[in-house]
């Protein structure tokens, strides 16, 4: 391979997912992380897929998705749907 020559890389799922619900918030990089409490380089990075959010972030993902899409970002934090509902009905 030359020098300076990179290779397609897909981007994962999650980043896309990230970035599609900035969009639909109407906020730029730097307002979905002032929401999150994390730097706007955070969330370029997750875009691009370079990092992963940590658990709390998707957890304010979802909370700030709200349903459906939601339990997208939650799952991604390692909660399930069921433990989630079985947790609300033991209140």
């Amino acid at each position: 391979m030359r020098a300076g020559v990179k290779l397609a890389r897909s981007r994962p799922d999650w980043a896309a997912h990230i970035e599609h619900l900035r969009f639909q918030l109407g906020l730029s990089q730097t307002g979905l992380a002032q929401k999150l409490k994390v730097s706007a380089m955070a969330v370029s990075r997750w875009e691009r897929g370079v990092n992963q959010p940590p658990a709390a972030c998707y957890i304010s993902l979802g909370k700030l998705a709200g349903p459906p899409e939601c339990w997208y970002f939650w799952q991604r934090a390692g909660l399930s749907k069921q433990d989630l509902l079985h947790a609300l009905k033991e209140r």
